[in-house]
């Protein structure tokens, strides 16, 4: 008898009645001699002696994408090696983990065995330390406490109709509960595997930067809180009137949802990191996911109830009136007081009474410069567009910090930032150091301003 083809779709083999396997799981038995004669049950004998060939002739086992069947719980990289025995070793660092083992690394040695209903089911049927809880009755927020009155827990499957097999990919589908589970190669150690993907997952999804617009170059719509691992997907991020729950889990390369999605027909479903790195692009790069960078600058310069530090002027990308300005604020900061001197200029916020948010200069109070001070000037910051922002000086207000320089001797303090800031005056295209969570940006005038690089 020919050997089932290297890639292969349920159904098309063995299953009778008419009906695809994801919807024939009631009626045909393998074993019902009615149904099945011996070549039939022949077949599903070598498709499923196939199957335990490609699971257990994985040198470093497999990555399992493992859901379960609640849409906002993320998705799971578990690990499973088979052997030939029955035996089979599933590893993962997941929070449901227990007996105090949630997110550290555990490996838990268990059965398998491949089955004959109405197609062939992978099924994990002895107890699993790693992959068990997703199927524990328990409610899943407290786990492992009350059991809940459905029964139903989280949600997740231990058995599992195998959709397709090939050794690049092994399709499955939860019996109880169709959550998709998919199995990929590994190709390095699974530790090393998990600290890629954590280390990818930290730098496309922070806690700064939580959303991200997803276009297909003519249609946008936005992901919001990916680094979640269950999200929003909406047509806008404040307010949205259609937001649906999207899962995902995430790879050493960038993540892939659960299932399948689209932006006005264009489809999509797994993300990798961009050459350029300054997005996220689909399969056949037909959509990108790009982090909403610009809006984070401009809240990053204008929040004045952040505590987070102003972003610093590069003084080598001064224009010449700019230096002149700035040595000029260095000389009569000094000349007030001899352990005095500038430290920086630089756009973002004070925390001084009065706080404003634009311009702020931070001084050296000692000789040793361990001891600091910030003053500000209030500018208008805000985006025009995808990628550009607005500076304006006009009507200017100072912190309380301005007013104290002043009276201590630093004269014309006031006028010197305004000075300043008007040489900052125009709309300017950015580019971000980084375009998942920058730290500084370069910022190139449209039309009126000056070149300039915060950092």
């Amino acid at each position: 008898m020919t050997k089932i083809s290297k890639k292969w779709q349920i159904g098309l083999s063995f299953i009778i009645c008419h009906l695809t396997f994801s919807v024939a799981l009631t009626s045909c038995q393998f074993e019902d001699d009615d149904y099945f004669d011996e070549p039939a049950a022949q077949r599903i004998e070598t498709t499923i002696d196939d199957i335990q060939k490609t699971l257990v002739n994985a040198p470093n086992g497999w990555v399992m994408q493992f859901f379960t069947g609640i849409d906002d719980i993320e998705g799971f990289n578990l690990f499973a090696r088979f052997e030939n025995s029955g035996k089979v070793t599933i590893a993962g660092d997941h929070r449901y983990l227990r007996g105090g083992r949630a997110n550290r690394y555990t490996e838990y040695a268990s059965l398998y065995q491949m089955l004959k209903e109405d197609g062939p089911v992978l099924a994990f049927n002895t107890w699993n330390d790693v992959l068990t809880p997703f199927v524990d009755p328990v409610d899943y927020t407290s786990a492992p406490g009350s059991l809940v009155k459905d029964g139903e827990g989280m949600m997740g499957d231990h058995n599992f109709v195998v959709i397709s097999c090939s050794a690049d990919e092994v399709l499955l589908r939860g019996e109880r509960h169709s959550a998709n589970v998919r199995l990929i190669p590994c190709s390095s150690s699974w530790e090393d595997y998990i600290s890629a993907t954590t280390t990818m997952k930290n730098y496309i999804a922070t806690t700064d930067v939580t959303n991200y617009y997803v276009t297909n170059g003519t249609d946008t719509l936005y992901f919001k809180d990916l680094r979640n691992g269950s999200f929003t997907y909406c047509e806008r991020i404040n307010d949205p009137l259609f937001p649906s729950t999207v899962n995902c889990v995430f790879t050493p390369q960038g993540f892939r949802l659960h299932h399948e999605n689209n932006i006005k027909g264009t489809k999509f479903q797994e993300f990798h990191m961009a050459a350029d790195s300054t997005c996220l692009v689909s399969e056949d790069d037909s959509v990108h996911v790009i982090a909403c960078w610009d809006t984070y600058i401009v809240k990053r310069l204008t929040n004045t109830s952040s505590k987070t530090s102003p972003w610093t002027f590069d003084t080598e990308m001064f224009s010449e009136q700019q230096k002149v300005i700035y040595d000029s604020i260095a000389t009569v900061i000094n000349k007030a007081n001899k352990n005095w001197s500038l430290a920086s200029l630089g756009l973002g916020s004070t925390t001084g009474s009065g706080s404003v948010s634009g311009l702020v200069l931070t001084a050296y109070l000692n000789a040793k410069k361990t001891s600091t001070r910030s003053a500000g000037m209030s500018m208008n910051i805000e985006r025009t567009q995808f990628g550009q922002m607005k500076i304006n000086s006009e009507n200017p207000s100072f912190d309380s910090n301005v007013s104290a320089f002043i009276k201590n001797g630093v004269e014309g303090l006031d006028e010197l930032l305004q000075n300043f800031a008007a040489t900052l005056d125009g709309t300017y295209t950015i580019a971000p150091n980084n375009y998942f969570c920058p730290t500084g940006a370069l910022f190139t005038p449209i039309e009126k301003g000056t070149k300039f690089q915060l950092k």
